[in-house]
């Protein structure tokens, strides 16, 4: 803690009355005084110089990175108040930089620190690191007691020191060959929540950034690396985000980046639901050959993480095999099968339709104990889980909450004969499930979903008599 003696009673210095027909004189350009709360502030340069090395701590843990021309120093932000001819009022607070916070766009960063007065003492606070893709940048302008000032947005010098890590929106408007960037088709991955596709990687010795914001060039001794991603997160069905889940919410997709150097995630903020993105960061130009890898894991009750070397896309680790399937989507078939019922006070006809199918490994399913939603996976690394979406429609058919009940009567039909094993199941207030859950070989590329003829005692009505009358409906599940 820096404990700096304020000059007690001294007030601020009065303006000169100006002469009624010269103009007024110019500002020197030279050293001026600093005021805070209407005091002079003493040994402002030592405050300075305090703070430098507080925020040289954070830069050397890699919690933030240099950016800028690689020089860190600290400033005053100018306070809403008048200025004097020698003297500018500043706010309570150090802004230190320009840094780079990991995971923000590439406009300079800033760090705050609070200067505390407190009777005749003036402490400096802990330096104010923002969180990853958390920026913070001075509102006005900042100054020094030498005299220097600047804007803190501007930046002419553009350079990435270590732990440096943006996310940058893409266009799409740049090639690969114009951005000095590899073909990068063998990154990629997928859960049932989000995908991540490689369009181009590379280490340029420069990269230009958007909104005519300059090259960025790594430091001495650091390695530029670029990564240009396509990002899908909006692979969970709407009707499902919205709903009750065991542990507060459904799964949040994440992406990061495992480095030499430690863990990065990359800010939520910064992803796209559906489009494409840079990656920029830096690494030792001497690293230890432990390559980086992009890991895409589903945060609040993921079962599962994923994590690929780059720039080959080899697995870090044994994956399940249904998601290093390259699946297209699968389309729900046109085809309708026929069914009849039988229950106490009638009976009738109905048609079962496919509403939509996901092949995976994780999916959600109601929990019998607490009616709300959690993931399940198969039970081994080589089998998938095939969701079902069902619609059942007809006259006359039984108003009675049974979907759990009348699930045990889909059928998932696998090639060369024998049924799938129900997984799991979601249902709401209708008669029958909305979605069956079945646990199937990781490579299957078709199947049939039939009524399976047989009965349910239902809750109210007792006995209803399920049969199919029509051919079971096909499934491809090949894109």
């Amino acid at each position: 803690m820096l404990l700096l003696a304020l000059a007690g009673g001294c007030g601020l210095p009065q303006e000169p009355t100006p002469p009624p027909t010269p103009q007024p004189a110019p500002k020197p350009s030279g050293p001026i005084e600093v005021t805070l709360q209407g005091h002079r502030l003493p040994n402002a340069d030592a405050l300075l110089r305090a703070g430098e090395s507080a925020v040289a701590t954070a830069i050397e843990q890699q919690r933030v990175a240099r950016s800028g021309d690689g020089t860190v120093q600290c400033w005053f932000a100018r306070a809403e108040a008048e200025e004097g001819e020698y003297y500018v009022p500043v706010e309570p607070k150090l802004w230190c930089g320009p840094i780079q916070v990991p995971g923000t766009g590439p406009a300079p960063d800033w760090i705050p620190i609070p200067v505390l007065t407190k009777g005749d003492r003036i402490e400096l606070d802990e330096p104010k690191v923002p969180a990853p893709g958390q920026a913070t940048t001075p509102g006005t302008d900042i100054v020094r007691p030498d005299g220097a000032t600047r804007k803190p947005n501007a930046q002419s010098e553009r350079n990435a020191g270590p732990g440096y890590l943006a996310v940058l929106p893409d266009d799409g408007k740049r090639s690969n060959v114009e951005l000095g960037l590899n073909d990068a088709a063998a990154i990629h991955l997928r859960d049932d929540f989000a995908s991540v596709e490689g369009k181009g990687w590379g280490m340029p010795g420069s990269f230009p950034l958007p909104d005519n914001g300059g090259l960025l060039h790594p430091e001495r001794g650091q390695r530029l690396w670029v990564l240009r991603l396509h990002v899908d997160r909006k692979r969970l069905d709407e009707d499902l985000k919205s709903a009750p889940w065991v542990n507060g919410g459904a799964p949040v997709p994440g992406i990061a980046l495992d480095l030499p150097g430690g863990w990065r995630d990359l800010p939520k903020a910064q992803l796209p639901d559906a489009g494409s993105i840079f990656v920029v960061f830096t690494l030792p130009e001497q690293g230890d050959g432990a390559p980086p890898k992009l890991v895409l894991n589903s945060n609040v009750q993921s079962l599962l993480e994923q994590a690929v070397e780059l720039p080959s896309g080899k697995p870090a680790y044994d994956l399940p095999a249904v998601l290093r399937r390259k699946l297209g989507p699968t389309k729900s078939p046109d085809a309708t099968q026929s069914l009849s019922f039988k229950a106490r006070g009638g009976s009738g006809t109905a048609s079962l339709r496919i509403g939509g199918v996901r092949l995976g490994w994780q999916r959600p399913v109601r929990q019998p104990e607490s009616g709300k939603l959690g993931l399940i996976a198969p039970a081994a690394t080589d089998k998938a889980l095939l969701e079902v979406q069902l619609q059942v429609t007809g006259n006359g058919l039984p108003e009675e909450l049974a979907g759990y009940l009348t699930a045990d009567r889909i059928a998932l039909l696998l090639p060369g004969g024998g049924k799938a094993k129900i997984a799991g199941k979601r249902y709401d207030g209708g008669l029958f499930p909305s979605a069956v859950v079945f646990e199937v070989p990781a490579d299957l590329a078709s199947a049939q979903v039939t009524i399976d003829t047989g009965s349910v005692t239902l809750p109210a009505l007792g006995k209803l008599e399920l049969a199919p009358t029509g051919a079971p409906i096909d499934l491809r599940l090949e894109p």
